[in-house]
């Protein structure tokens, strides 16, 4: 029994790293550890477990200031080493030199991370059916009701489809980014977009749309300013790794 417990535990350390500076070899606090939108954050002493990810996951590591690196799981050492890399002068100036700042700014990369693919499918799918949605302005009275519920009825499928009952899970900060990305995927604000989607689909798609798009829908995506140029840098990074 107690053979079986060090054996247990010996696995469980197996899957604890530790993300190191690698010029001065200090633990490095609040690295994004992930896989999709599935991940962990080191702890104050630069430490994670990976339990929850598997053999065959490429494994990516994150923190504004060091160049992002990724890894297959199995290859994953004990000690990931982070280098330093360059970073434009008003993202410094927006991040500050606080550890709070520094938090929040993981956490951003994080929500970012995870309704980035949320919004591309949105921006798809209103592509894919825009010519149908436009033609159905031809339509008055029940005729056009019953029209837009049948395609929005198909969007929300497709959307469940790809990303099961999760999307409706979003917390509020993620629901506020998605509408940021929205706008800057569709070149419309959500407003506008959720304009289409008022009245017209299942009472549940609704609850969804209510709850992501329920803060300010006019609002224009700007990656010149604040935490838009924030988001704007860590997509940056996103479609770089993906290059």
């Amino acid at each position: 029994m107690i053979f079986i417990f060090f054996i247990l535990l010996s696995l469980a350390s197996a899957q604890t790293i530790t993300l190191v500076d690698f010029q001065t070899k200090t633990p490095i606090e609040n690295v994004n550890v992930f896989v999709g939108d599935n991940g962990t954050t080191t702890d104050s002493y630069g430490s994670c477990n990976l339990g929850k990810f598997n053999n065959g996951d490429t494994v990516t590591f994150s923190m504004i200031g060091y160049r992002t690196i990724t890894l297959p799981f199995s290859d994953v050492p004990g000690i990931v080493y982070l280098k330093n890399d360059a970073i434009p002068m008003d993202i410094v100036n927006i991040i500050g030199k606080s550890s709070k700042s520094k938090r929040r700014y993981s956490r951003l990369e994080r929500n970012v991370r995870k309704v980035y693919p949320y919004a591309k499918k949105i921006s798809d799918l209103l592509a894919q059916y825009s010519s149908i949605i436009d033609s159905i302005e031809q339509y008055s009275g029940i005729m056009r009701y019953q029209k837009k519920r049948k395609i929005f009825s198909k969007i929300e499928e497709e959307l469940i489809s790809d990303y099961g009952y999760s999307i409706k899970k979003l917390t509020k900060s993620q629901g506020r980014i998605l509408i940021r990305l929205v706008d800057r995927e569709t070149s419309k604000t959500s407003y506008n977009v959720i304009k289409d989607f008022r009245n017209i689909v299942s009472a549940s798609f609704w609850q969804l749309t209510a709850r992501v798009f329920g803060h300010n829908l006019r609002s224009i995506y700007n990656p010149e300013k604040g935490e838009d140029r924030m988001i704007e840098y860590f997509i940056n990074i996103i479609e770089n790794n993906r290059r």
